[in-house]
């Protein structure tokens, strides 16, 4: 049952929402912008099915026809857009937009589209939306969803009223969870330290034990690269390939096991620190490393992470980075 009350943070955007409602200053087109997982998918829904609440009023009151057509997934006047593929896609705007839009509301005030991944849209497919941006219906009402808004056309971002999402707050998070799931909070200051603010990634943390495995992991390879010969070094790369859908999470987990050490070797141990509950390996390795060495693995750690996004090859990218790895990582 989506409610303002249930979501976590963002308080000042949820006021100046419902202000809108209450004032009856509802935009036509919305981008809800920030990080994956912080909320921004839960609030989109919260506010459509607010708008289109019997009640009228600034909450939704969870009793209405309405309310309860939204909260089963069968609201006939709330739409919701999203691809399965890499991109989105002229044809999936034309006909879950464009189609659908021209359409009077089947019963309620408002017909409500939410684009999730929005900024995934295709050149073609942001042109057609921006006809209907241009012009929409008086109930027309278009909810845009992206981790990076500026991958859309300036024109898009001028139509429609930006909505930025900031970090939680790692107070908020862990009273969050602390509350629904005392049980399972085993390991939550770690989980919040890796999260970046984003409460999504610390339920899938808190959900499998995968991450748990995989840092392991990633902390064997890196201690394997710094000891380890040439055999050594491409047994790794191979090891690291057959992990390939979670290659981005491996090289954020490298360059932030380094970022420690920098910070560590600046300042000592520090509540800036995210692998906490390896302080002391930490502590000595920060011993045997220069400044330069570190600053030199950090970016071709960083390096390896720009050209696997780019679609570099990705075995002859693992390899570059470990050797040079290896080459700062003893002096």
């Amino acid at each position: 049952m989506y409610s303002f009350e249930e979501i976590v943070g963002h308080k000042e955007i949820i006021q100046g929402l419902q202000q809108g409602i209450k004032n009856n200053k509802i935009s036509h087109s919305y981008i809800f912008d920030g990080i994956e997982g912080i909320g921004k998918k839960t609030l989109a829904y919260t506010y459509a099915k607010t708008l289109q609440c019997l009640k009228g009023a600034a909450s939704p009151c969870n009793e209405c026809a309405s309310c309860k057509s939204f909260d089963s997934g069968n609201h006939p006047d709330v739409f919701f857009i999203k691809s399965e593929k890499k991109s989105l896609g002229v044809d999936e705007i034309r006909e879950g937009i464009q189609k659908e839009i021209e359409i009077k509301p089947y019963k309620y005030k408002y017909k409500i589209f939410i684009v999730e991944n929005a900024d995934k849209m295709t050149i073609q497919a942001q042109n057609a939306l921006l006809k209907t941006i241009e012009e929409p219906p008086a109930y027309g009402i278009i909810i845009l969803i992206s981790t990076n808004y500026k991958q859309f056309l300036p024109t898009i971002i001028s139509r429609c009223s930006l909505i930025k999402f900031n970090l939680l707050k790692t107070e908020e998070i862990k009273h969050y969870f602390m509350k629904s799931n005392p049980s399972q909070a085993e390991n939550i200051d770690l989980y919040i330290a890796f999260s970046e603010g984003s409460i999504g990634r610390v339920k899938k943390m808190m959900e499998s034990e995968y991450f748990m495995d995989i840092r392991k992991k990633v902390l064997e390879w890196i201690e394997k690269a710094k000891t380890g010969d040439l055999i050594a070094i491409y047994d790794i790369e191979k090891e690291m390939e057959t992990y390939k859908e979670d290659i981005e999470l491996i090289l954020y987990l490298m360059y932030i096991w380094y970022r420690d050490i920098l910070l560590i070797k600046h300042i000592g141990d520090n509540p800036y620190i995210i692998n906490k509950d390896k302080i002391n390996i930490l502590l000595n390795q920060s011993l045997n490393l220069s400044y330069n060495n570190i600053d030199k693995i950090l970016e071709t750690i960083n390096n390896a992470r720009i050209q696997i996004s780019k679609n570099a090859n990705l075995r002859l990218s693992l390899e570059l980075m470990l050797l040079q790895i290896k080459e700062n990582a003893n002096g």
